[in-house]
């Protein structure tokens, strides 16, 4: 556990990557259906020198922002990450209104945390690349659950879903390349893919969701679509041309879908469950490159009126995107 002084510090280090000084302020391009809301999150920068690497965010019950972030050991490109453990908090809370921290928690617990997710229990999952494992939490940061290793062998799962009835699927990253169910208490149910069984191909499975009628989709980011599956594994559909999908989200009958379009641009896109595109933004705002380079991590509210991404690289932030609203 960090000493007060310690803990305290790195809080005052995330909250630069969390956003600028100021009053809420929407900068939305023509076309585009959302902005960044430049005032969000409201911190003070001049005291968070050292920004954090923004891999994952999620949505909680009560409403609050969970953000996942790498610490004190930011991942570079073409550089082998550090085998050690982040001693600094894993997770911030945020207040959605403000922006403000309102606690963290997951110290010394994480060594490449990759993406986090909350389920309808208000339980939050967090897939580590670094140990090979995922981890499922209470709303508090307490550990309910825990696989990987023994008769389970992940090589760098990136995520995992949940399904109606407590199951889940853990997408088993590059060179596994499949997808991996378990009961609700962690038991292992069967796999799926190229080194699993049954009729999928998959080729990097980055991120998954799932739906009210526990159809997964599943972004391949190599292969730049997304395919949904049954719940065994079945493929339904495959929906092409969404550029290199890095995280999937369900929420309220839509499908959120960010993409790649390069290290300085991405677009997150909204479906309805029949692949039809119906609206998209671009993660950078006007006249701003560096503060938006390479975004992952992909949250979705307020019936898609407030979608929040996370950034890495150079660019370290969570952001918010607030709907435009257009005169008729």
């Amino acid at each position: 556990m960090l000493s007060h002084i310690c803990r305290r510090r790195f809080l005052q280090c995330c909250a630069f990557s969390l956003g600028a000084v100021g009053r809420s302020r929407l900068e939305a391009a023509d076309g585009e259906s959302h902005g960044p809301d430049l005032g969000w999150p409201s911190l003070n920068s001049d005291t968070y020198p050292e920004p954090c690497q923004m891999t994952g965010v999620a949505v909680a019950k009560d409403g609050s922002i969970l953000v996942l972030n790498h610490g004190e050991n930011p991942v570079e490109p073409q550089k082998p990450f550090k085998h050690e453990i982040i001693k600094k908090p894993g997770v911030l809370v945020l207040d959605p209104k403000s922006g403000k921290l309102l606690r963290s928690w997951g110290e010394s617990l994480f060594m490449r945390p990759h993406q986090i997710l909350v389920d309808a229990a208000d339980n939050v999952w967090i897939a580590d690349s670094g140990l090979k494992k995922v981890f499922k939490f209470d709303a508090f940061g307490g550990k309910l659950l825990e696989v990987g290793g023994g008769n389970v062998s992940f090589n760098l799962p990136t995520d995992v879903a949940v399904l109606s009835d407590g199951a889940f699927i853990v997408a088993d990253g590059a060179t596994n390349k499949r997808g991996v169910k378990f009961s609700a208490k962690g038991q292992l149910l069967g796999d799926w893919g190229i080194k699993g069984s049954g009729p999928v191909i998959l080729h990097t499975p980055h991120s998954l969701a799932v739906d009210e009628a526990d159809r997964v989709y599943v972004a391949d980011r190599e292969k730049h679509w997304v395919q949904v599956l049954s719940a065994e594994g079945e493929v339904e559909a495959t929906w092409k041309e969404v550029g290199a999908p890095l995280a999937i989200r369900y929420h309220q009958g839509f499908i959120y879908v960010l993409s790649n379009l390069s290290g300085k641009r991405g677009i997150v896109r909204q479906f309805n469950p029949e692949g039809e595109l119906q609206e998209s933004f671009h993660t950078r705002g006007i006249g701003r490159i560096r503060d938006y380079e390479w975004p992952h991590g992909l949250a979705v509210s307020d019936g898609g009126d407030n979608i929040y991404v996370g950034f890495i690289l150079t660019a370290r932030r969570v952001q918010r995107y607030l709907r435009v609203k257009r005169s008729p």
